[in-house]
């Protein structure tokens, strides 16, 4: 594993701030997919369908547009397994269309599980 770009443990309701190169324009589609182990485990859209789609909310941020706002709830952080993590970004502008490379974070262990 590469040094944590992001941390968050399980049970938790995070907020990732992601800054990107280039800025969004309402219209465009964006997708956030976290995975573990190879595999995608929670996917977050603007302008989209995700799938497997999470509980949270993916979105432009004010006066940002070079800014997405993940918030994760707290049954997603639970759905997820204590370890590496790998989110990944992909976006349809007028432009085109680009998949940026993924960031590298962690899901630390709950030590009492369950919704509080």
């Amino acid at each position: 594993m590469r040094r944590p770009q992001f941390l968050f443990y399980r049970g938790s309701s995070p907020t990732l701030e992601l800054l990107l190169p280039l800025s969004l324009a309402a219209s465009d589609t964006v997708y956030a997919t976290l995975s573990q182990g190879g595999s995608p485990s929670l996917e977050y859209a603007v302008n989209g369908t995700p799938s497997p789609a999470g509980t949270g909310s993916l979105r432009i941020a004010d006066n940002a547009p070079d800014t997405l706002l993940l918030s994760l709830s707290q049954a997603d952080t639970l759905a997820l397994s204590a370890g590496d993590c790998a989110l990944q970004l992909r976006v349809k502008t007028q432009a085109g269309t680009d998949s940026f490379a993924p960031c590298f974070g962690c899901v630390g262990q709950l030590q009492k599980e369950g919704l509080i």
